[in-house]
């Protein structure tokens, strides 16, 4: 097991990747939730409006 993940010396580096991969789509999935829940406002918003006209 210890030499699977030591992966031949270059372990650190490829875990490291994987880890840098893991933080880029967990950022990037609370960016798309932020933006969806932006435009659901903004929806909510303009129909509120046009209701009122």
């Amino acid at each position: 097991m210890i030499e699977w993940l030591s992966m031949g010396g270059h372990g650190f580096y490829i875990w490291a990747s994987y880890g840098m991969l893991f933080l880029a789509i967990a950022i990037e999935l609370f960016g798309l939730r932020q933006r969806r829940r932006n435009a659901l406002t903004m929806i909510a918003q303009v129909t509120e409006e046009a209701s009122w006209q």
